[in-house]
C-alpha cells in the first residue's frame, strides 16, 4: 500500500488527532494482526478513526453517522447550510450529518436513516459524490458482470460502474457486489484508502494548524455511541473488496492495490482527479491539460481571462456555502461541467462548454445563453432554469432523476424525460419529447410528444381474493381477480400454498390485463384431526421497462375446511367387534381411542347416569364415556390391574353401587374405594399401602395381579371417586 499523508508542495493536508484520542495503531490491540491493518493504521495516523476504549472496532458495521465523521474528516468539511431532516439537533452527531449533506455526500431527502448500519450500496454513492466522481450517464455493463447487479438501486448501479471502472471496487468470490449488505469499519476504510492512495485523486489543500486544532474533538462514535466489535472475524467475505478466512481476521488482501495509467504529462505527473478542498486553485496551470478538477468546499476565487486559458476535460462543481457563476470569462475551460454534489446556485453564462452533467441534488441551476450538445441530469430535487437565449441539443433526465423541475424558456431539440415525478414548464420550444416517467408534468412546448413508453409498473393494481368455504370431501378453490391495470404487461404469476410455491400453478409469463383471474385448486387429503384454516397466496413479479426494477405484488388469505363428523372416521363396528376380547396377554396392546367408542356404541350399552365406565381386561385399562346410548364418546383413560389368573374380575355388565372413603385392615390400606357388583366384594380401589401409610405396599400396575378388585392410580381412582355417581354402568370385558 502506497504510504502518503498529503504534505507535498501542493497538498499540505495536516490531519488531525485530539489529544482525547490515540494517534498510533499500536494504542489498538484489536488492529493488531487484522486483514485490514494498513488501511487501519494510515486511518489512525491520518486522524480518521480515533477508536473508543482503546479499541477500533474494526469488524463493528459502519453506521451512516459515523461514515459521515469520516468524510468530513478527510475532506475537511465545514459548510452547514443543510440541516439534515428528522434527526435532533441535539445528537452528537447533528453537525457532522448537517456537514455531510450540505456536502452532498449524505442524501438531501433524509432517505438514510443516520443511525443504523450503511449498506455497501448506500457506501458506493457517498464516496462517488464525496471525491466528484460521480457521472451522469455511466455505462454500467460493468456492473451487470455481478450475479447481484439488479439488487441495486438505480444511483447505487450508477456510483458502483464508476468505481468498478476505475479500479477500486472489485467484486468478491461469491461473484457478487453484495450492495445490501452492511459494511464493517475495515472494510469501509480499505475502500477510502484505495481511492486516497492509488493515485486516483489528489487532494489541494492548505489547511493550517489553527483550522487543525478547532477540528480535534469530535470522534467518529460518540460516548453513548462507542461501538461494540461483537464480530470476531471481518465480514469481508460477503464483500466485493477482499477476502477473508471466516474463522481468521489474518488474511492478506487477494486483489492487489489498482494502478492508475496517468497520462504523460509536459511538466508532471497530474492524477486523473485533482480535488481542490479549500478555494485556492492556484496550483492549475494553463500549462497543462487536466482530466478531471474538483471544485471542492469554499467557493475559490475564478481567475479571469478570455484568451488564456485553463483545460480540462471534466469541471466538477462541489462547493458549498456560496453560489458559482462560471462565464466567458472564466479562465477554466472544460468539455463537460458537472454540477455535483455541494449547495449552492450555480450559473453557467455563455458558451463556455458543450455538455452539462447535474449529479448533485438540491440546486438551483441557471443556464444562459448556453449553447449545448447534451444536458444530462441524474441528481434528485434540483431547479434547473433554460433561459431564452439558450439552445440544447439533446437533454437528458435519467431515471433515477426524480423530482427535477425544469424551465425552458430557450429551445431543446430532444428531450427524453425518463424519471417519474419531473415537471418540465416554460415557454420555450421543445423539438421532440420522448416520456417514460410517471407522474410527470410536461407544459404543452413540444412539436412532437411520444409518452408511450410510460411504465407504470404495477402501480394502481389491485387483487381481490376469493376463497370460498371447502365443504367435506370438497376441493380447495381460491380466485384472485387483478383490476386497475393501465395497459396490459407481461408478469410473472405465482400461487402458494400453505406457504410454498406450488410448482404447478406457476406462470412466468402472465398477461396482466383489466379484470384478469387467476384460479388456484388444491385437491384435499381429509383427516380426523386435519387443519381447519389452509393458507394460499398469489403473488406477481414484474420488471419495470423503464426503471429496471422488479416490482412485486401480492395478496394472502385462509381458506376454511369444512371437515367430517368425528363418526366418519371411526372404524368398522363388525371389525371392532371381533378384535376386541377379554383376555390378558403379555403381548396385548391397547385399543385405539375410536376402537373403544365403536364398541361401546357398537354394542348398544345404557347408563342410568351421562357416564359409562368399561374395563378392558385385556389391555389393563378402565376406560370412561360420557354421552348416552349410541353416542358415548371417550373422556378418560386409566391404566389399572383386575384380578389374577385364580381370581378374575368377572365379565359383565354391572353398576356403581355406592362409595367408601377407603379400606383399612391390618395388612394393608387402600383409598379410596368406588364398589360395584351389588352384594360382592369387589370395586375400583387404588393399589395397596402399608395401613395407615402412604408407603406403597404393591405397586403392581399394568397386569392382572388383584384378587378380582380392579387396582388403579391414584390419579384414576380419585377420578372416579370424586365425578362417578351411583347407578353409572361398569362394563368388564
Amino acid at each position: 500500500m502506497i504510504k502518503k499523508r498529503f504534505i507535498a508542495a501542493l497538498c499540505a493536508v495536516s490531519m488531525f488527532t485530539g489529544s482525547a484520542y490515540a494517534a498510533n495503531i499500536a494504542d489498538f490491540p484489536d488492529a493488531t494482526g487484522h486483514w485490514a491493518y494498513d488501511a487501519l493504521s494510515n486511518a489512525v495516523a491520518d486522524g480518521y478513526l480515533n477508536g473508543s476504549d482503546g479499541k477500533l472496532n474494526p469488524n463493528s458495521s459502519l453506521t451512516a453517522a459515523q461514515m459521515a465523521v469520516i468524510l468530513n474528516r478527510v475532506l475537511h468539511t465545514s459548510d452547514t447550510s443543510r440541516v439534515y431532516p428528522n434527526i435532533s439537533q441535539a445528537e452528537w452527531y447533528s453537525n457532522d450529518a448537517n456537514m455531510a449533506v450540505s456536502a452532498g455526500f449524505l442524501p438531501v431527502d433524509g432517505s438514510l436513516n443516520i443511525n443504523n448500519s450503511v449498506t455497501r450500496g448506500e457506501v458506493f454513492k457517498a464516496l462517488v459524490n464525496a471525491f466528484g466522481l460521480a457521472e451522469a450517464d455511466p455505462s454500467i455493463e460493468s456492473v451487470k458482470k455481478f450475479n447481484d447487479w439488479d439488487k441495486m438501486t438505480l444511483d447505487q448501479r450508477r456510483a458502483a460502474a464508476v468505481l468498478i471502472d476505475k479500479g477500486i471496487l472489485n467484486g468478491s468470490d461469491n461473484g457478487g457486489l453484495n450492495p445490501n449488505n452492511s459494511i464493517s469499519r475495515a472494510e469501509f476504510m480499505t475502500l477510502l484508502y484505495r481511492i486516497l492512495d492509488s493515485g486516483l485523486v489528489k487532494i489541494h489543500a492548505s489547511w493550517n494548524e489553527e483550522q487543525t486544532e478547532e477540528t480535534t474533538d469530535t470522534p467518529e462514535t460518540s460516548q453513548q455511541e462507542q461501538t461494540t466489535d461483537t464480530t470476531e472475524t471481518s465480514q469481508e467475505g460477503e464483500t466485493t473488496d477482499v477476502n477473508t478466512d471466516e474463522n481468521q481476521d489474518t488474511q492478506e488482501e487477494t486483489t492487489e492495490q489498482p494502478t492508475i495509467q496517468e497520462p504523460e504529462q509536459p511538466a508532471q505527473q497530474i492524477a486523473p482527479v485533482l480535488m481542490f478542498a479549500d478555494g485556492d486553485i492556484s496550483a492549475l496551470s494553463k500549462d497543462n491539460t487536466y482530466n478531471t478538477v474538483v471544485l471542492s468546499g469554499k467557493v475559490p476565487e475564478i481567475p479571469q481571462s478570455y484568451w488564456d486559458k485553463i483545460e480540462m476535460a471534466r469541471l466538477v462543481i462541489n462547493t458549498t456555502g456560496s453560489d458559482v457563476m462560471l462565464d466567458n470569462n472564466t479562465s477554466l475551460k472544460a468539455d463537460t461541467i458537472v454540477i455535483g454534489s455541494g449547495n449552492g446556485a450555480v450559473t453557467l453564462d455563455g458558451q463556455i462548454t458543450k455538455k452539462v452533467e447535474i449529479t448533485g441534488s438540491g440546486r438551483t441551476i441557471n443556464l444562459n445563453g448556453v449553447k449545448l450538445d447534451n444536458l444530462a441530469i441524474s441528481g434528485i430535487n434540483n431547479t434547473v432554469v433554460i433561459d431564452s437565449a439558450s439552445s440544447i441539443g439533446n437533454m437528458t433526465v435519467q431515471v433515477c432523476a426524480t423530482n427535477n423541475i425544469i424551465t425552458v424558456d430557450g429551445s431543446v431539440t430532444n428531450a427524453n424525460v425518463n424519471a417519474n415525478y419531473t415537471k418540465v414548464n416554460g415557454n420555450g420550444k421543445i423539438t421532440n419529447t420522448v416520456l417514460k416517467g410517471s407522474h410527470c408534468e410536461i407544459a404543452e412546448i413540444s412539436e412532437s410528444f411520444d409518452d408511450s413508453g410510460v411504465d407504470n409498473g404495477l402501480e394502481g393494481v389491485q387483487i381481490s381474493l376469493n376463497t370460498p368455504k371447502v365443504p367435506a370431501g370438497g376441493q380447495l378453490v381460491a380466485t384472485v381477480t387483478l383490476t386497475g391495470v393501465d395497459k396490459p404487461k407481461t408478469v410473472s404469476a405465482q400461487w402458494y400454498y400453505e406457504g410454498s410455491a406450488d410448482a404447478a400453478f406457476a406462470n412466468s409469463a402472465m398477461q396482466l390485463t383489466e379484470g384478469k383471474t387467476s384460479t388456484y385448486r388444491k385437491t384435499i387429503t381429509f383427516e380426523k384431526y386435519m387443519k381447519l384454516w389452509h393458507n394460499v397466496k398469489f403473488v406477481i413479479t414484474y420488471k419495470n421497462t423503464v426503471t429496471e426494477q422488479i416490482e412485486t405484488l401480492a395478496i394472502t388469505g385462509d381458506v376454511e375446511i369444512e371437515n367430517y363428523p368425528a363418526s366418519h372416521y371411526l372404524p368398522d363396528a363388525s371389525e371392532v367387534l371381533a378384535k376386541v376380547h377379554p383376555y390378558y396377554y403379555s403381548s396385548n396392546t391397547d385399543y385405539t381411542q375410536d376402537e373403544k367408542t365403536v364398541f361401546v356404541n357398537a354394542k348398544g350399552y345404557s347408563s342410568k347416569t351421562q357416564y359409562l365406565i368399561w374395563v378392558s381386561r385385556s389391555a389393563q385399562m378402565v376406560n370412561v364415556f360420557e354421552g348416552s346410548q349410541w353416542n358415548w364418546k371417550l373422556i378418560h383413560e386409566f391404566q389399572c390391574a383386575t384380578g389374577k389368573s385364580s381370581s378374575p374380575t368377572p365379565i359383565g355388565v354391572t353398576e356403581v353401587t355406592y362409595k367408601q372413603t377407603g379400606w383399612f385392615t391390618s395388612s394393608y390400606t387402600c383409598r379410596p374405594v368406588v364398589r360395584f357388583y351389588p352384594g360382592t366384594g369387589y370395586a375400583f380401589h387404588s393399589r395397596l399401602y402399608y395401613p395407615g401409610t402412604n408407603k406403597l405396599k404393591d405397586p403392581s400396575i399394568g397386569f392382572p395381579v388383584s384378587a378380582g378388585c380392579v387396582r388403579m392410580l391414584d390419579e384414576g381412582i380419585y377420578w372416579l371417586y370424586n365425578n362417578i355417581p351411583s347407578g353409572t354402568t361398569v362394563v368388564i370385558y
